[in-house]
């Protein structure tokens, strides 16, 4: 963060919002109260006692925002919130007069359409519910929650068939919710599909398990905040269950509340490779080298991404860099000598590396490159016994098998 952030009360809230760090951002936010009060900062007080579960600190934090003189926008999100908060007290009358008035003050507010219907489908008034949750969807599609609360009004109304529909666009837009997997489960049993139920319901099984391993890795977050493992086994926990934006998240702000943790930002640079976002990997690898200039494995990263965006002085001196770090990484001498042959910028000084590599390492990979750099130097013989060496070790490797060919028909019969 810049200097200017940091003596910025209300870009340092913001700042430890973004970070989950709610303690801190609450006090950076009582700051600015204690000597200017506004609607504004009373809002953003609230929103962190939300977030900590604080909801009667919340509720007393949003009504003070009400009583300040603001635009529309803010109290409407004033409003919005006492809504939502009355909502999981259980004051569903409160809840809903505070969610109309934030309708009210600014139309365009599709969370508090959803929170309506919410409200409407805990008094069965399926209509109104119905039309909240449409009107949500109009203002904007990608909100589970009204896809979701379609699908409760029309299992409620025993329309089984209509509520899956809704349930399955509902887990489109967001898979790792267990909750619609449950009720789609629920619902197919009532429709008598027994299969469809039984994967439904396994699906809720295996994403309540991981809802619930991260609440527990978000509460441990929480109590020891300076742990960065932490963070990187929650990256690694979305990971698993395919979850790379979570996961991408949660590795940057790891990278920003520690900065010289190199696993998070080894884990960050593989989803941008994932993603093929290079520019973002080449960055992320090169802050790794910059950190640690002998991690051999971000030299190697660095060169094949290079490699995939079509520059080769850089990549080649990724690979030399590589070396540098290490004297004994085989597979830089052989993505070195790869790259030196596949150019034809300097054959033989391919040869030399690829025969360190195989005295380095005798694997398939490293033969086949040393048969591609005498190919590729005219030296047929020496290339088809080398390529013979790779068969021998991956006799059913395709690519191996080409190159065989490739030689052997340069070879005079």
């Amino acid at each position: 963060m810049s200097d200017t952030a940091d003596n910025n009360p209300f870009t340092l809230g913001l700042h430890f919002m973004e970070m989950e760090q709610y303690d801190k951002a609450l006090s950076a936010f009582e700051e600015i109260r204690r000597q200017e009060p506004s609607s504004g900062i009373y809002c953003y007080i609230g929103m962190v006692y939300q977030e900590q579960n604080r909801l009667s600190d919340a509720v007393e934090a949003y009504k003070n925002a009400i009583t300040f003189q603001a635009p529309p926008q803010i109290h409407s999100s004033a409003h919005l919130h006492l809504g939502i908060v009355y909502k999981a007290q259980g004051k569903i009358q409160l809840s809903q007069t505070h969610l109309q008035q934030a309708l009210s003050l600014n139309p365009k507010t599709p969370e508090a359409y959803i929170h309506l219907g919410e409200v409407y489908l805990l008094q069965r008034k399926f209509d109104k519910a119905e039309n909240a949750y449409h009107k949500s969807i109009q203002l904007n599609p990608n909100f589970t929650e009204s896809y979701y609360g379609l699908g409760r009004v029309n299992e409620m109304r025993r329309e089984f068939t209509s509520a899956v529909g809704f349930y399955l666009k509902a887990i489109k837009q967001n898979p790792y919710d267990p909750q619609p997997h449950y009720r789609l489960a629920m619902t197919y049993r009532n429709l008598q599909k027994s299969e469809e139920a039984q994967a439904a319901l396994a699906k809720f099984e295996l994403m309540k398990q991981y809802s619930d391993n991260v609440h527990h890795f978000r509460e441990t977050i929480y109590k020891h905040p300076n742990n960065p493992i932490l963070y990187l086994k929650l990256g690694e926990l979305h990971e698993r269950h395919d979850n790379p934006a979570d996961a991408q998240r949660v590795y940057e702000i790891t990278n920003k509340l520690h900065p010289n943790y190199i696993p998070a930002y080894h884990r960050l640079g593989n989803l941008f490779i994932d993603k093929r976002d290079l520019a973002k990997a080449t960055a992320t690898f090169q802050m790794i080298t910059e950190l640690d200039p002998k991690y051999v494995q971000a030299w190697l990263k660095l060169g094949v991404i290079y490699i995939n965006r079509q520059q080769f002085d850089p990549a080649i001196n990724a690979f030399k860099q590589a070396i540098n770090a290490d004297g004994t990484s085989a597979e830089a001498y052989n993505n070195l000598a790869r790259l030196y042959a596949g150019l034809g910028t300097d054959t033989a000084q391919a040869i030399s590396l690829a025969q360190k590599a195989v005295a380095l390492s005798q694997t398939p990979k490293h033969y086949d490159t040393l048969a591609y750099t005498y190919y590729r130097n005219q030296q047929y013989i020496e290339a088809l016994d080398a390529i013979k060496r790779a068969l021998k070790l991956d006799p059913k490797n395709t690519e191996y098998h080409n190159l065989h060919t490739k030689i052997q028909d340069k070879i005079p019969k």
